[in-house]
C-alpha cells in the first residue's frame, strides 16, 4: 500500500467509525429513555385514579354550585325589576 491509498482509506474509515459510534450512543440513550418512560407508565397505570382528579372534581363541583346559586339570585332580581318597572322581560 502506498501513502495515497492509506489516506483514501483513512478518509473513508474515520467518518464511518464516528458515525457508527454516534449511532450506537443514540440508540443506547433512546432505549434507556424508553425503558424509563415504560416504568413510569406502568406505575401510573397501577393507580386506581389520578391523585389530582378527586380534589379537582370537588373544586369544580363547588364552584359550579356557587355559579348556579348566583344565577338563581340574578334571575330573581331581574324578575323583580321587570315586575316593578312593568317591562316586558323574557
Amino acid at each position: 500500500m502506498n501513502r495515497e491509498q492509506i489516506i483514501k482509506g483513512a478518509v473513508w474509515f474515520f467518518p464511518i467509525i464516528f458515525t457508527a459510534g454516534g449511532l450506537f450512543w443514540s440508540v443506547n440513550n433512546t432505549s434507556e429513555a424508553v425503558s424509563h418512560l415504560d416504568t413510569e407508565f406502568q406505575s401510573h397505570e397501577k393507580l386506581e385514579a389520578h391523585p389530582v382528579s378527586g380534589s379537582l372534581l370537588e373544586t369544580l363541583m363547588s364552584e359550579q354550585r356557587a355559579v348556579r346559586i348566583e344565577q338563581s339570585e340574578q334571575a330573581v332580581n331581574i324578575s323583580a325589576i321587570c315586575q316593578a318597572t312593568g317591562a316586558a322581560c323574557r
